[in-house]
């Protein structure tokens, strides 16, 4: 890039300063707000208002990683400015409703802002609404050999593999609780490692195969007959409850098979809910080092009575599903009628519907994979569980 063409797009990163608006028509007021990691944002470019700045408190060695994904027309792009506000990076120029990302390495503490912007700045013709996300490559006390990623893992008295491992937000809520329901199939034997972090404490692991709560549960899986939990089933099953504070940090939690058994297994994740309409929330997946090349359905269901309608997003994919199974979302196949009842802590019943998200995750890597779950034009809310369906491949 020439030294002029790099001085012309800095000035129009940073000229776009804030102002303020004595017009009260939204499309030509500029947000300026913050962020923090694991943080999502959606707002709108428009010709009025072609730029918005997001704000994030960063410290030297931070690794940043920025997602803009583009809908309605609009063709993203980013930039961030470091404290004195001078251009540091920028994004590709994006596609129209396509997605790019942006990484940087902070060298300096600081307050860092965001440009969430089009390509051509000022002179740009699309507009359109936008999902921004904020990334910290690098958490604290984490490495990329840590056992976020492990192939394998010691749990009880055995040797466990990977599936597949979620990172769940965090999350402020008192009330909060996780169950975690693992059915094993064609030889699969469910393990369950939880992983929480506690600013100021010492990392927590569980890990384990109980399943003595599932006794009598019953599942279905799409286009098969309901299987009910015996004593003997109990190997095929496992159970994990979690009950947490607010201040849980990230919660990480892996789905393994004991001694590596191949075959495949449903899991049914419930606790979660979209408590206002424009919320959203944020898991990362992580499949494992030896069952990355094997397809994972990943579905959003809304529990009964919920007025939710659930709505997944891959952003950096641009992958988007409202109904699965049906109109943009058809290659993702429905599983109307799967779920299960529960019958720990009272019970539960779990189904799905038409309504309900899905998208299928095979990206060949153990990359993360970063999925927004919210509502469908922000306009719902209510509780929600995630049905997993995956595989572990023979090991050879």
């Amino acid at each position: 890039m020439s030294v002029k063409k790099l001085i012309f797009i800095t000035l129009l990163f940073v000229s776009a300063l804030p102002v303020f608006a004595q017009d009260p028509d939204p499309d030509t007021i500029v947000t300026v707000g913050d962020m923090s990691y694991g943080g999502v944002q959606q707002d709108s470019i428009t010709e009025g208002a072609f730029y918005d700045w997001w704000r994030v408190q960063a410290v030297a060695g931070d690794m940043l990683v920025i997602d803009m994904g583009g809908a309605d027309g609009l063709a993203p792009l980013l930039g961030l400015l470091d404290p004195g506000q001078n251009l540091v990076a920028r994004s590709q120029d994006g596609e129209p409703d396509q997605s790019v990302t942006l990484e940087y390495t902070v060298p300096a503490d600081g307050q860092y802002t965001i440009v969430a912007t089009r390509v051509g700045n000022q002179e740009g013709t699309t507009t359109g609404r936008y999902a921004l996300r904020l990334r910290l490559a690098n958490p604290a006390g984490k490495t990329h050999d840590d056992q976020y990623v492990d192939a394998t893992f010691a749990c009880e008295t055995f040797e466990a593999t990977t599936a597949v491992t979620l990172r769940l937000g965090e999350d402020a809520r008192p009330d909060l609780r996780y169950r975690i329901t693992v059915y094993g199939q064609d030889g699969f034997i469910p393990v369950i490692r939880l992983n929480l972090e506690v600013p100021g404490q010492d990392p927590f692991e569980l890990c384990g195969t109980s399943a003595d709560a599932t006794l009598s549960d019953t599942y279905t899986l799409p286009g098969a007959e309901a299987q009910t939990i015996t004593q003997d089933d109990l190997n095929t099953v496992s159970q994990l409850v979690f009950s947490g504070n607010e201040k849980t940090g990230f919660v990480d939690l892996t789905i393994a098979s004991k001694d590596g058994a191949a075959g495949h297994y449903f899991a049914i994740i419930d606790g979660f809910s979209i408590e206002a309409p424009e919320d959203t929330d944020q898991v990362d997946i992580r499949m494992g080092p030896l069952a990355k090349l094997t397809p994972l359905a990943f579905y959003m269901v809304g529990e009964q009575n919920s007025r939710l309608d659930p709505y997944l997003a891959w952003i950096s994919q641009s992958m988007e599903c409202d109904d699965a199974g049906r109109s943009a979302c058809q290659d993702v196949p429905s599983i109307v009628g799967a779920g299960a009842t529960l019958h720990d802590s009272g019970g539960a019943t779990f189904t799905a519907d038409r309504s309900d998200a899905g998208l299928i995750l095979a990206p060949g890597t153990t990359d993360i994979m970063s999925i927004d779950l919210s509502s469908r034009s922000n306009d719902t809310f209510g509780a929600y569980v995630l049905f997993l369906m995956g595989e572990l491949p023979p090991i050879s």
